[in-house]
């Protein structure tokens, strides 16, 4: 499993420095452009239109990087859900392995490991505008209704059943409602470790694994308005 997650953050690292060869390529071709004085208006007009290209560029950049950063948390965690799951494994009996008990108790021994974890260890702050302008575009619209009542659907904010604290380390109480995610926001975020698993509690993108049944992380506000009209 630990060569498998080397693979991926490789990998990762390596689609990183694909998207930072193009803006360091754009700012050297900017530069005679934008430095010479007296510019006529045809040169001052091709200087922004190059401007707006390296933007876009540094901006592709930061988006990678902070998406690598994503996926190399998800991939940290995956790898401690997998030890303490092992070491779950080996004390306790067969016929008690995959039941409520040893849920808890894996569930208890993750979160004993990461009792310093704060909201946003794993949605650093970089990475958050990038995940609610990719959850935004396929949620807003007209054309976005359907998903919007997907979203809806099992949310444990328009249900009277048992509610859920968005809290790091809290568990998701098992006969909570769970959202589905629309296909269409599954397919633009970043996939994820078999462990686990997006959940919308109201508008917040929570991170659970799926087997503790515990919440990792959680990004507030992460949904845009979901208003059936």
């Amino acid at each position: 499993m630990r060569h498998a997650m080397d693979d991926h953050a490789s990998f990762a690292r390596r689609g990183a420095a694909r998207f930072l060869i193009g803006p360091v390529a754009a700012l050297c071709l900017a530069v005679p452009v934008l430095a010479g004085p007296g510019q006529s208006p045809e040169e001052q007009n091709e200087a922004a239109k190059v401007a707006k290209k390296v933007e876009k560029a540094l901006g592709m950049a930061r988006q990678a990087e902070a998406l690598r950063h994503f996926e190399e948390e998800v991939a940290e965690y995956a790898e401690l859900h997998a030890k303490q799951l092992a070491k779950l494994g080996s004390r306790l009996p067969a016929d008690a392995q995959g039941t409520v008990a040893a849920q808890k108790a894996l569930a208890h021994a993750i979160a004993a490991k990461r009792a310093e974890a704060r909201p946003g260890d794993i949605f650093r702050p970089e990475v958050q505008p990038v995940f609610r302008r990719l959850i935004a575009e396929q949620l807003e619209g007209a054309e976005a209704l359907d998903a919007r009542r997907t979203v809806l659907e099992g949310n444990p904010e328009d249900d009277d059943s048992i509610p859920v604290v968005v809290r790091v380390n809290a568990e998701y109480p098992p006969g909570a409602p769970r959202s589905t995610v629309p296909p269409s926001v599954l397919l633009t975020l970043p996939p994820l470790p078999a462990c686990l698993h997006y959940r919308f509690v109201d508008r917040d993108l929570v991170l659970v694994d799926s087997v503790a049944q515990l919440i990792v992380d959680f990004l507030p506000a992460a949904a845009p308005d979901l208003a059936i009209k």
